[in-house]
């Protein structure tokens, strides 16, 4: 009898922590929305302020999205925001051969960083967390001596940053982005060598190939990324894409994604935690909080985050 009733109980917990992880990312932008509605005055919500957050989630919802591979795997790309600055340079140089080699020399250049970041990762086994760092360095210090200051680019470029291109842009990725995570095999690879490599690759998963290309993924996405700075504001400088990847990083963890990776790791926490931080970053900026307070909010809730949805039983080492 006393068997059956602790067993009821431990069923009870864990159906109860189910229902808090699966609903935590929509409790918290709701506790986002409320809370800088109110200390805003209803600003934050204005007509004036959502293109400004829509501005901010397009950016952070792009990366965050093809974060989402990775994240998967159970590993980290601490690169995202030296990749951004890096492909904007590329693109700025290449804009002075032909407007139109921007995009590609943007992409290419995020692709090519990728590649570099996986097969670092997957084939001479350097931890993601050591091999990423290491790269944004390097791409941080490439960029500022190449640059030498900034580049600009024609403010006709300032076209494709019109809404509708970025709606699209976003949309169409969402679309390509969530079917291959949920409904393609890759996106179930993922997964499987994020819950187990060994178990992955007994099922006859090619462990190192679905690593590499997450890494070679997250980098073009980054690349596009970079491509939309660089029109935003026409130039290209050493500080582009600065701390860009702690905004990604928090954005999914904010959505609720867990850093142990594997089958718990849910598309929709990409899109949900990069409303919640662009809405957080323009509630922020609205309430007059300087950059500094804000990295210290932003460091207190990425550690209340982790806490709350890092899963003990099942990590093993930290990537």
């Amino acid at each position: 009898m006393e068997t059956q009733t602790a067993l009821k109980k431990s069923c009870r917990k864990a159906r109860l922590k189910t229902l808090l992880l699966n609903n935590f990312s929509f409790a918290g932008l709701l506790l986002v929305v409320v809370l800088f509605e109110i200390l805003t005055d209803g600003k934050l919500l204005g007509e004036r302020n959502l293109l400004n957050i829509f501005n901010n989630f397009f950016t952070i919802g792009l990366s965050a999205m093809a974060f989402t591979f990775v994240m998967a795997l159970g590993e980290l790309d601490l690169s995202v925001g030296a990749i951004v600055g890096f492909s904007a340079m590329a693109g700025a140089f290449a804009a002075k051969l032909s407007l139109w080699l921007i995009l590609p020399a943007a992409l290419l250049a995020g692709l090519l960083i990728g590649f570099l970041n996986g097969f670092a990762i997957a084939h001479l086994r350097v931890e993601s967390f050591i091999g990423t760092l290491a790269m944004s360095f390097i791409c941080r210090g490439l960029t500022t001596w190449l640059l030498n200051g900034s580049v600009g680019v024609p403010i006709a470029m300032r076209a494709f940053d019109a809404d509708w291109v970025k709606i699209v842009t976003f949309l169409v990725l969402l679309a390509v982005l969530y079917f291959l995570f949920e409904h393609c095999a890759y996106g179930k690879h993922c997964r499987a060598v994020g819950s187990s490599k060994e178990a992955a690759r007994q099922s006859g998963v090619s462990v190192k190939r679905v690593r590499l290309l997450a890494f070679v993924l997250s980098g073009v996405v980054c690349g596009l990324v970079g491509f939309f700075t660089l029109i935003r504001g026409c130039t290209a400088s050493s500080g582009t894409g600065n701390a860009f990847e702690f905004d990604v990083l928090l954005a999914v963890l904010f959505g609720g994604m867990p850093l142990t990776g594997g089958w718990v790791v849910r598309f929709r926490s990409a899109v949900v935690g990069s409303v919640a931080m662009a809405v957080l970053k323009s509630g922020m900026s609205l309430t007059g909080i300087n950059g500094m307070t804000q990295q210290i909010v932003q460091g207190v809730i990425l550690t209340v985050v982790v806490v709350l949805s890092f899963d003990r039983k099942n990590s093993a080492v930290i990537k």
